[in-house]
């Protein structure tokens, strides 16, 4: 998993990440683990799934695994990622939405156009894919940036090494990479990079002009250099090369990186690491940045000799280039106007095939309800529907949508829902009465009534598949959940409707608050329908509404009872940060106090796991134990929804592979040309 990034509901602050933004959609506060941290939001590998990738209703959390870090929410793009849109829109209130009137539309008509709408085909001259974002991302610089919606946009500017395969994840396909090797004895990639390929023009803020220079093996050694600096604002990504067993500082970092030549690089590793493919040849959060551009100041001058310095770092951090996006990508980020607009356009230098449409224009539209109406009436191409029943309306309902216009689109997704337990308060603490509680959440209920159908149950820490053990979902059974808490010592013992027990000397009432998102009326329903349901087994629950960042406090103070949120994971996740019994007790840490001695293990295990057939045991084992704890219940992943415009052909969704589309397979037959 990625490292956690609450992920405020998938938001889908970009449309242009339908994948993502559709996951956004169904989630609020999703969270993203970071890296070596769940992929949540940046939190060790679980807070991005772009996360951003689930539906405006609900908070979710990215798991990025490793590191998963509560400390920053985002939604992740709009149509850009539709999953960021969504979040977005489901934070918004009415006052904070988007100023009535949305950015001016660029004023577009369709034509039909004699360029082929075949992957392959010569690109057409003019066609403009209109999106929309959100919010503005804090910065755009690869190496610091966290949010979906500036990961949105860098994966169209920048590229990695070699990226997983969306049809088949298990396989890598190089991008600046030509080819690699990788010795097992020694734990060393050889990479071979890709010749003749020039990063994207620049301009200095004096004016200056950069012009393009070949991308090299220099490059591939500055990007790692500014990760491991320790003072760099890159610490969910620094984590995952960090040896938490090493006793010199020089040796704090597992993974040392040597240009051999211009065109070749060594990427070598002191210790085995299951995801070190991920780290040595790329995810969609690590992509490769210019030395030649963050390495100079705003007059162009070297910052410093020594990458590995606070004084480099301190101008890294707040770099000139920083609201830009410089790099080797099919597009050039050509304009963004904060609050207003971005625009991107083709690179026509690109090195390898040039995508379909010429230009990217998004503008940013924080109000769900205006990009919803916007693609009805054919003026986006994409957008998130973060309400289920306006989804379900707008696909089902006679008038509901032109199918000459727009098509509902529904894509699975690697994110899921839970209600988690705060394992440090004594009331969770014994396994019999997490497991009663999950035998009275009405799960086919919530599915059936909130989700109009748009979900499936969740069993485990790990999404339907290849790593998911195939487990029974707890049954919903109160009479099942009234014995096990008997067999656990509670019960009504003064007839006033609450079973009780003595802990710790004291008469003790099974009776707490579950802390939800404060803008997702979803989010409401689902705890109101499990309030009354745990009220039938003689359990007290309240819920407490709370907005993002108190939550965000709360939930790294572990000032909490119990909460509703969600895990965004990549195809392939670290299970350490969010599950080892070592991160159970640190500060900030996504794990809720969970322990079990033999998860540790399975974990210890799996992360020395280089063969991916033998990972797969372990992950199902890993998701046996968890399921038999219930440290959460379990509850569901959803579908993320949103609209397309009817003229966007060969459009692919891929469920295990963030951001679970790829964009540069989109063509059309008509053009969007500005009038």
């Amino acid at each position: 998993m990625t490292i956690a990034r609450p992920f405020v509901s998938l938001s889908l602050s970009s449309a242009f990440a339908l994948g993502i933004a559709l996951s956004m959609a169904g989630c609020s506060p999703d969270i993203e683990p970071a890296p070596t941290v769940v992929t949540a939001t940046d939190a060790p590998d679980v807070i991005d799934v772009e996360a951003a990738e689930v539906a405006a209703t609900a908070p979710i959390e990215a798991a990025s695994a490793e590191t998963a870090s509560t400390e920053t929410a985002s939604a992740e793009t709009g149509a850009s990622e539709v999953a960021a849109t969504e979040a977005t829109a489901e934070t918004a209130t009415p006052e904070e939405a988007a100023p009535a009137e949305p950015p001016p539309a660029l004023k577009t008509e369709l034509v039909e156009t004699a360029a082929s709408a075949t992957p392959g085909g010569p690109p057409p001259k003019n066609d403009v894919l209109n999106l929309y974002y959100g919010d503005d991302p804090d910065r755009l610089n690869p190496v610091l940036a966290s949010d979906s919606v500036s990961s949105s946009w860098i994966r169209r500017v920048a590229e990695p090494l070699a990226r997983r395969k969306f049809s088949d994840p298990s396989t890598f396909e190089p991008v600046l990479a030509e080819s690699w090797t990788f010795d097992e004895e020694n734990l060393e990639y050889t990479i071979n990079l890709r010749k003749g390929v020039y990063w994207h023009p620049a301009k200095l803020p004096n004016g200056k002009v950069i012009p393009p220079e070949e991308f090299t093996s220099r490059d591939v050694k500055f990007t790692y250099d500014t990760i491991l600096n320790e003072n760099t604002e890159a610490a969910s990504m620094r984590s995952y090369f960090l040896d938490p067993e090493a006793t010199d500082p020089k040796d704090r970092y597992k993974i040392r990186v040597t240009p051999v030549s211009k065109y070749v690089v060594k990427i070598k590793w002191s210790k085995p690491y299951f995801m070190m493919d991920d780290w040595s040849l790329g995810n969609p959060e690590f992509n490769i940045i210019p030395r030649h551009i963050y390495s100079v100041d705003k007059n162009g001058k070297l910052i410093s000799l020594d990458f590995s310095s606070k004084e480099f770092a301190t101008a890294f951090n707040d770099h000139w280039a920083n609201d830009e996006i410089i790099g080797t990508g099919p597009y050039r980020l050509v304009e963004w106007r904060q609050g207003d607009r971005v625009l991107m356009k083709r690179n026509e230098d690109y090195w390898g095939e040039k995508p379909h449409f010429s230009e990217i224009y998004e503008r940013m539209i924080s109000n769900p309800e205006t990009s919803v109406q916007l693609a009805l009436d054919g003026d986006l191409d994409l957008a998130a529907v973060p309400e289920i029943s306006r989804y379900v309306r707008i696909r089902d309902e006679p008038g509901g949508h032109d199918p000459d216009v727009v098509r509902p689109v529904e894509i699975e997704r690697t994110a899921y829902r839970y209600l988690g337990y705060n394992l440090q308060k004594p009331i969770f603490q014994d396994p019999k009465v997490r497991m009663a509680l999950s035998h009275a959440v009405p799960v086919d209920q919530i599915i059936d009534s909130i989700y109009h159908g748009l979900a499936v149950r969740m069993t485990g820490p790990f999404v339907p598949g290849k790593f998911s053990a195939d487990v029974e979902p707890i049954p919903y059974d109160l009479d099942k959940a009234r014995q096990l808490l008997k067999e656990a010592g509670w019960e009504d013992t003064d007839n006033n409707g609450i079973v009780d027990k003595e802990l710790g000397g004291r008469k003790t009432q099974l009776a707490f608050d579950i802390m939800i998102f404060a803008d997702s009326p979803q989010y409401s329903n689902i705890a109101l329908t499990i309030r009354d349901s745990f009220q039938r087994i003689g359990v007290k629950v309240d819920a407490t509404p709370t907005k993002w960042q108190l939550m965000l406090e709360k939930l790294n103070k572990k000032e909490f009872d119990a909460t509703i949120l969600g895990w965004v994971a990549d195809w392939k996740s670290d299970p350490f940060q969010l599950w080892h019994s070592s991160q159970a007790d640190l500060p900030d840490s996504s794990n809720f106090g969970y322990k079990n001695p033999k998860v540790d293990e399975l974990i210890d295990k799996l992360r020395v796991t280089l063969d991916e057939e033998d990972q797969v045991p372990l992950y199902q084992e890993i998701h046996r134990e968890i399921y038999k704890d219930q440290p959460y219940t379990f509850l569901y992943k959803e579908k993320a929804t949103g609209l397309l415009n009817a003229r966007i052909e060969n459009f692919k969704t891929y469920p295990e592979l963030r951001p679970h589309y790829d964009f540069l397979e989109w063509t059309s037959s008509k053009a969007r040309v500005q009038k």
